[in-house]
């Protein structure tokens, strides 16, 4: 009874798999459902004059023209690195006086720190012998260049530690040294760090303060790399912050730099500003709006007549007042307000500027409705 059994449920199941073998070689579902395809895809729209009214519809036709592209920078404020000094010891010694500290305001030549060293007073000495040596030799001696290559050589070991023309001129008339090395500033300035006391002792390189000129000082802004083109050196633009509103600093684009940071992609751009007031502060961001034009022969558009899909752009051209037709066009430079278009539009053709994303649903309606 069960080898029975056994035998009709073989037979039902090979029944049913050639079965299926022949609904499978009848029915194929790839062709009952083919994969949709866009062969077919239409590139006119045509609108009624209520539709075209309705969406207000606004075109124009593209010129080569020269626009102005207002561009507007992120940046900080920074120290003017050309006009930035370390004010530091030339010599062992003890200070023996301080005249300013940080955030006190100096002129170039004015004295800072007042230091008494061993080394200087004997600088003096070996600058003495050498200059009486000097004048009693006569230039046709033998001994005369010896004589004047030690005279040469006291006397630049005195103006590298610090000592002016008329000071050096004074010791040599008057044999006197002079007691203490006056540490002065080299450019008008603010002292902006460093700290010295009354009594340290200092070796050669001690650093006393860090002077800046804050008047001439730098504003380092961000430069995406597709505004590049619309930057060059020796522009101006306009520097506003919001802790000042109402004031507007001009600033000179002197350097773009040459490195991307890998972090924004950006490049620093190097704007030069007279800060008469000091109310740009070092680190304070500003807005740097930079007038920029994008010019050349290839047509103008408005970049809200520009839409993309995947890697291609293209634009609504009018065919008539309710026709307009889609085109393909290839485009350049690319800004907020325009975008350069290389090929693709024909002089005198007027191209959508507005209603350019309904037209684009309204395409998509009647292409997919005609696969349908």
């Amino acid at each position: 009874m069960n080898k029975t059994i056994m035998k009709y449920l073989s037979l039902v199941i090979i029944l049913f798999l050639i079965g299926c073998g022949g609904n499978n070689s009848g029915n194929d579902e790839s062709a009952e459902y083919p994969e949709r395809t866009h062969s077919n895809e239409k590139t006119e729209v045509a609108l009624t004059k209520h539709q075209v009214e309705h969406i207000n519809i606004q075109t124009e036709t593209p010129e080569a023209k020269e626009v102005d592209v207002p561009l507007t920078l992120r940046g900080k404020v920074a120290l003017n690195e050309m006009m930035t000094a370390h004010i530091t010891s030339r010599a062992k010694g003890r200070v023996e006086k301080v005249y300013a500290v940080i955030s006190d305001r100096v002129k170039k030549g004015q004295t800072i720190v007042d230091l008494y060293s061993q080394e200087f007073i004997a600088m003096q000495s070996e600058f003495v012998q050498a200059e009486e040596r000097l004048n009693r030799t006569k230039e046709n001696d033998t001994d005369y260049p010896t004589a004047h290559s030690i005279y040469e050589s006291a006397r630049k070991k005195l103006e590298v530690i610090g000592l002016t023309e008329t000071e050096i001129e004074q010791l040599a008339d008057k044999h006197i040294p002079f007691t203490v090395i006056s540490v002065r500033a080299p450019f008008d300035g603010t002292l902006i760090s460093g700290e010295v006391r009354l009594g340290e002792f200092v070796d050669v390189g001690k650093e006393f303060f860090v002077l800046a000129n804050l008047q001439n000082i730098w504003i380092l802004a961000d430069v995406f790399e597709s505004d590049l083109p619309l930057l060059r050196e020796g522009m101006t633009g306009d520097i506003s912050i919001t802790t000042f509103p109402d004031e507007v600093y001009k600033g000179k684009l002197t350097r773009i730099y040459d490195v991307v940071e890998p972090s924004s992609r950006t490049i620093k751009a190097r704007f030069e500003v007279a800060n008469y007031y000091n109310k740009l502060k070092p680190e304070m961001f500003v807005d740097v709006l930079v007038a920029s034009k994008l010019g050349g022969s290839n047509l103008k558009i408005k970049s809200t007549a520009l839409l993309k899909e995947k890697e291609s752009s293209y634009v609504f051209v009018a065919v008539n007042d309710t026709t307009f037709q889609k085109r393909n066009v290839v485009a350049g430079r690319e800004t907020k307000d325009f975008t350069e278009i290389k090929s693709g539009i024909n002089p005198g053709e007027k191209i959508v500027t507005r209603g350019t994303f309904y037209l684009k649903s309204e395409l998509a309606k009647e292409t997919f409705a005609e696969e349908d």
